[in-house]
């Protein structure tokens, strides 16, 4: 059951994802810069992250604000895991830019998608799209 989830998810986020800037790793960390678009400060928002399907055994993802500031990370993930990480409320209305780096191997990550948190309607978010 958790796999066909996990499938359904990993299907889900690489049909809507945010737009990332460079595909390629060059750097330690591979950071990857990740854009998505706030509809209101006061919406709470996480970022669905998928570790790529080969290459590493175990990575994790650090998110940073444009402004360098530490968001959150992923817990350890293993090859097509994926995990949301928790940003919270305050980004202004339009585009907004964050960082993803890789902690563990040097590896982008595989597909990103922002996920709206507490909504208010019955599908409950990203989680509902599994169902």
């Amino acid at each position: 059951m958790t796999s066909a989830l996990q499938a359904a998810s990993l299907a889900l986020a690489l049909s809507f994802p945010a737009s990332a800037k460079d595909e390629n790793c060059f750097r330690t960390g591979c950071p990857t810069a990740v854009s998505f678009q706030s509809i209101s400060a006061l919406r709470s928002y996480g970022l669905l992250i998928a570790a790529p399907d080969s290459g590493c055994r175990h990575v994790r993802f650090r998110v940073q604000g444009d402004d360098a500031a530490f968001l959150g990370h992923t817990p350890p993930l293993g090859p097509g895991e994926l995990a949301v990480v928790r940003l919270g409320r305050g980004f202004p209305v339009g585009e907004n830019w964050l960082t993803i780096a890789s902690v563990g191997c040097d590896a982008p990550p595989a597909a990103t998608r922002r996920v709206v948190l507490a909504k208010a309607a019955p599908d409950h978010g990203w989680r509902a799209a599994g169902n």
